[in-house]
């Protein structure tokens, strides 16, 4: 297994935590940028804190995928669907025992200010899911548990 590079992201957001226009197009890039060092889009997950910011992230970001033939699924309630040529979104509650060549967790830092006491364990299941790329983003700031991995990050413009 090679190392996962890291692919921060610090992003303006809606009022309900959702995907601002920022987010949309950086996770956009980013998932350009996987499929442009692959030669193809291999398989790639994006975690997010809750199902009810599925569709708001699909919605965000499908539009500019679609703009270079990628399509974009929500994956609710833990299902599996779509195809490994499409970006899947899940809920990381439901994420364990599958696996992608990349992924992208968004908002770590509300995923850790809402679940302190899990916060670590999805973490790490959520991180373990990359067999090659990972993306990670935060709303504000880079929670604590992940101080640590700061050095990391490539291109990172933390305050």
């Amino acid at each position: 297994m090679r190392s996962a590079p890291f692919l921060p992201a610090r992003a303006d957001t809606s009022r309900s935590h959702g995907l601002g226009a920022r987010l949309a197009a950086w996770l956009a890039e980013r998932i350009r940028e996987v499929e442009r060092s692959v030669g193809r889009l291999p398989s790639i997950a994006v975690f997010v804190d809750g199902d009810h910011r599925i569709d708001p992230l699909v919605d965000s970001v499908g539009p500019i995928l679609a703009e270079h033939n990628v399509r974009i699924v929500g994956c609710h309630d833990g299902r599996v669907v779509g195809y490994e040529q499409e970006v899947r979104v899940f809920d990381i509650q439901y994420i364990k025992g599958l696996e992608f060549e990349g992924v992208f967790l968004v908002a770590t830092d509300v995923l850790a200010e809402r679940l302190p006491d899990l916060f670590e364990r999805y973490l790490y299941v959520g991180i373990t899911r990359a067999a090659t790329f990972l993306g990670v983003t935060c709303n504000k700031r880079l929670p604590p548990a992940l101080e640590f991995v700061r050095s990391f990050f490539a291109d990172a413009k933390w305050d």
